[in-house]
C-alpha cells in the first residue's frame, strides 16, 4: 500500500458520525452496475428534494439506521448518528452472510452523501481494505465536496437533474464543475427523464457532458411513476437517445430494474 494512502487513513478517525437511513444488500437496479449485487450505505438528508424521489424516507432526519444482511431476513437497528466503525461492522456482517464472492461492490448513496464529506472520506478509507469497488452516488451539485472524498472512492455515479423535471433551475456552473472533477475517477451519468423533458433542454445537457468527456457512459432513465411524475413515451426515449449519440459515444436507455424485481 502506498505510504501516502497509509498516512491518509491514519489521519481519519472512525469515530466520526453521520445520520444514516439503512445499510443493506440488494441488486443494483440503475445504470452501469445494474444487475450486480451491492452493499448499500444510505445517508439521511438531501439538499434537492426531487419530486420523483423513490427514497423519501432518506429525507427524514429522525429514526435509527436499519440494517439487514439479506432481503427477507430479520434485520437490526443502530441508533443515529452512526459511527464509521458501526458502518464498517454492518458491511462486514453483510459480506459474511452472503459469501466472499457474492458482493460486487459498495454503493454510498442517499439522500445526498456529500452533505457529509468528512464522514464519506473516512468511510471510504475504512472500507477500501475490503477490496470491493466503492461507488459514490450523488446529485452532482457539490464539486468542492467531491474533491474532498475523491481519493477514497473508485466510481462516481452522477445524477444529472433536469430543470424541467425539478420544476426549477439548478446551478449549471456547479454541474459543469462537478463533471470535470468526477473525470479524475471513473464516472458515469444518469439522467432521470419525465414527460416534461424537451429536445432543446437535453441537447444542452448532452453538449455539456460531451465537452467534458464524449466517452462518459450516459444512462437515460425513465422515471418510475411516483407522486404524479410520468415517464416519456418509448418513442420519445428513442428520439432522446438518437439526439445524445450525435455527441456522446455510450448512451443507454434503462429503467429501474430493482423496481421490476420488487427489491429495495
Amino acid at each position: 500500500m502506498p505510504t501516502d494512502e497509509v498516512g491518509a487513513r491514519e489521519e481519519i478517525g472512525t469515530s466520526l458520525r453521520a445520520p444514516l437511513a439503512e445499510v443493506f444488500t440488494s441488486i443494483q437496479g440503475e445504470a452501469l452496475f445494474a444487475g450486480l449485487q451491492q452493499v448499500f450505505v444510505r445517508f439521511r438528508g438531501c439538499d434537492l428534494n426531487c419530486p420523483w424521489c423513490d427514497t423519501p424516507a432518506a429525507h427524514e432526519m429522525e429514526g435509527d439506521c436499519w440494517c439487514q444482511t439479506r432481503p427477507g431476513v430479520r434485520g437490526w437497528s443502530i441508533p443515529n448518528p452512526v459511527s464509521v466503525a458501526d458502518v464498517e461492522d454492518a458491511v462486514k456482517r453483510i459480506i459474511r452472510a452472503n459469501g466472499p464472492t457474492a458482493i460486487h461492490s459498495i454503493s454510498i448513496t442517499g439522500g445526498e452523501p456529500l452533505l457529509y464529506p468528512e464522514f464519506v472520506a473516512a468511510l471510504g478509507a475504512t472500507l477500501q481494505p475490503l477490496q470491493l469497488p466503492i461507488m459514490l452516488e450523488t446529485n452532482g451539485q457539490r464539486p468542492r465536496d467531491l474533491e474532498r472524498v475523491l481519493r477514497f472512492i473508485d466510481w462516481v455515479a452522477a445524477d444529472y437533474k433536469l430543470d424541467s423535471a425539478m420544476g426549477r433551475p439548478l446551478d449549471g456552473d456547479a454541474r459543469a464543475e462537478f463533471l470535470h472533477v468526477a473525470q479524475r475517477k471513473r464516472a458515469f451519468v444518469k439522467i432521470v427523464l419525465t414527460d416534461a423533458a424537451t429536445d432543446e433542454e437535453l441537447a444542452e445537457v448532452f453538449a455539456l457532458i460531451a465537452s467534458v468527456d464524449a466517452g462518459c457512459p450516459v444512462f437515460l432513465q425513465p422515471v418510475t411513476p411516483i407522486a404524479g411524475a410520468r415517464p416519456p413515451r418509448g418513442i420519445d426515449l428513442m428520439r432522446f437517445q438518437a439526439l445524445a449519440t450525435r455527441s456522446l459515444r455510450d448512451v443507454r436507455i434503462m429503467p429501474q430494474i430493482h423496481k421490476l424485481l420488487d427489491l429495495p
